[in-house]
């Protein structure tokens, strides 16, 4: 009877040790995974952040083009490869450069989204993302020509001065040669 106890006994401690160490280990995931729910919570405030600014910006540089930016934007992931948050800052960075630089109110929402079109060709074609071949031709906006020699354009300065004089807008200086170039 006394050997029945102590085995008794010994089955009851093992039978708590392993219990034990269930109870860590069950206690170790459920911290696991509060901290995973907190960080896709976290992640999913900042993505409907971005996307709340980045379509007021597109309202208010595109104003009564904006309807139709939203449209093309709703389309973007299927038409350019790009989500609707993505197009929509790309867009109002672009929107923006092509407004400063002169473009009409009128031809604005399709020079842009002709622009972001044409990143999504580029990186079709040589590679790596639509948003970084739409921030290539904003530098190249911007005068900055190394980005978009990366998609197999090379401009150089005679070629650019060649096409001022082509298109009459030779002898500009200041904003106006920035904007012409």
């Amino acid at each position: 009877l006394t050997s029945n106890i102590s085995g008794l006994k010994k089955g009851f401690g093992d039978a708590e040790s392993a219990m034990s160490k269930f109870g860590k280990v069950a206690g170790a995931v459920a911290v696991a995974a509060g901290v995973a729910a907190v960080a896709i919570g976290t992640k999913a405030v900042k993505a409907a952040s971005t996307l709340e600014q980045n379509m007021g910006a597109l309202e208010s540089v595109f104003k009564g083009s904006a309807g139709q930016m939203e449209d093309w934007a709703n389309k973007a992931a299927s038409s350019v490869g790009l989500a609707k948050s993505e197009y929509a800052g790309l867009a109002t960075v672009l929107g923006s450069q092509l407004k400063n630089m002169g473009v009409s109110t009128d031809q604005l929402a399709g020079q842009t989204d002709g622009l972001i079109r044409m990143g999504a060709d580029l990186a079709a074609q040589f590679g790596g993302s639509t948003s970084d071949a739409v921030s290539a031709l904003s530098s190249l906006l911007r005068g900055e020509r190394d980005p978009i020699e990366r998609y197999g354009v090379s401009i150089n300065e005679a070629a650019v001065k060649a096409k001022m004089a082509e298109m009459g807008l030779s002898g500009l200086s200041g904003e106006a040669e920035k904007n012409a170039k």
